[in-house]
């Protein structure tokens, strides 16, 4: 019989972290059981179960609904108000259930059930994600190896409230910067797996050119961090460049009016996994502006999509292009930074920029590709279980 494998984190829908997790689950899926846990909601729509043979999951909400008629005639009545496009069980938390109800209690009583079933428990997250510490410690009571895949950038933390962490069998990051931003702290066995893209053989197959006018584009989440607002400001005063804008956010909206005020600002949306080469077939330059990363994903798909990367030094980013010569780096505080490295980009040959067009994929399909990721995924499960 497989080894069971459990995948624990605030797995939503969309989002990085969501690929991360399917990225996961299909390196393992076949030679092991594979089953995931969302502290947070979770659909069957979620990019963590997108083409994976068995779609094992549950969530807090999910359990929690399950659990209680009463959970689920308050969860179908606040449905029925609010309106919105999300299973009944996303309101089973609500003012008066949590007067009735101990979902914290519950919540870590389902977690030791499914830690109980498992032999090896992966958990996605940040270092300040809720439940991190009660998983650890029973994975432990229960003698049940815990991984920590490290997700966002890792920070100064208070070492006396993170002992627990000493107990992690295993950290895997994105990149030595982020193993660095936490071992300089305490010091804790780990190893390095970057990402890959989902669905990269679309990614592969689009042909490298490059438009005369050349396009620039941003494809993530619409929030400050992101460095979209920077990014925004940057190409309404310089309309002479084409800005395609893709993905989903707090700030939306005022990207939405920015795209219909300037003629040479595009906003797409929500953009699904399926459509994504569509994105990178109409952009010739993606921009990552964000503030922090620990990886982004991004990086990786203009990688295999054969495009060039203008990028703030931000997590594993310079460790992916170290051996390319993709050498655009911007500050985003600094938009001098962003104008020169435009300006040198327009100025670059064809044949130039498809030289490092075509290094950038070999170094993704050398690297980084599914088939690297998984190998990598199982060495590492293979010498849990074996340990």
């Amino acid at each position: 019989m497989n080894k069971k494998v459990l995948i624990f984190g605030p797995i939503g829908d969309f989002g990085g972290r969501d690929v991360e997790v399917n990225i996961i689950a299909k390196s393992l899926n076949g030679k092991y059981n594979i089953s995931l846990l969302s502290s947070i909601y979770i659909s069957d729509k979620s990019y963590a179960l997108a083409d994976l043979a068995v779609q094992n999951f549950t969530s807090f909400q999910i359990q929690a609904f399950n659990s209680s008629l009463l959970l689920r005639i308050l969860a179908y009545v606040l449905k029925f108000k609010n309106k919105k496009n999300k299973k009944a069980y996303a309101f089973v938390k609500n003012k008066l259930s949590k007067k009735i109800f101990n979902f914290k209690k519950n919540n870590i009583s389902i977690l030791e059930s499914k830690i109980k079933e498992s032999d090896v428990v992966i958990a996605c997250v940040q270092l300040s994600s809720n439940y991190l510490k009660e998983l650890v410690e029973i994975s432990n009571k229960h003698n049940k190896p815990c991984i920590v895949r490290t997700t966002g950038t890792v920070r100064d933390f208070d070492i006396k409230k993170t002992d627990f962490l000493k107990r992690v069998a295993l950290f895997v990051h994105h990149s030595e910067t982020n193993a660095r931003n936490l071992n300089n702290q305490i010091e804790l066995p780990y190893a390095i797996i970057d990402q890959c893209a989902l669905n990269d053989n679309c990614l592969l197959e689009l042909p490298i050119n490059f438009n005369q006018k050349k396009k620039y584009g941003f494809l993530g989440r619409i929030s400050r961090e992101k460095g979209i607002i920077e990014l925004i400001d940057f190409f309404c005063k310089n309309d002479d460049y084409e800005f395609i804008v893709a993905g989903n956010g707090v700030l939306k909206n005022d990207i939405e009016i920015k795209s219909k005020e300037k003629k040479n600002i595009k906003f797409l949306g929500q953009i699904n996994q399926q459509e994504l080469y569509k994105f990178f077939k109409e952009i010739d330059v993606l921009v990552i502006a964000s503030h922090e990363e620990s990886g982004p994903l991004v990086g990786l798909e203009a990688m295999a999509a054969g495009k060039i990367i203008i990028s703030t030094k931000v997590g594993a980013m310079e460790d992916r292009l170290f051996s390319t010569e993709n050498d655009f780096w911007i500050d985003i505080n600094e938009k001098k930074s962003i104008n020169l490295s435009i300006e040198i980009i327009e100025q670059l040959k064809q044949a130039d920029l498809v030289k490092i067009a075509e290094i950038n994929r070999q170094v993704y399909v050398k690297k980084y590709s599914f088939a690297t990721i998984k190998s990598q995924y199982l060495a590492l499960i293979d010498n849990i279980i074996v340990k």
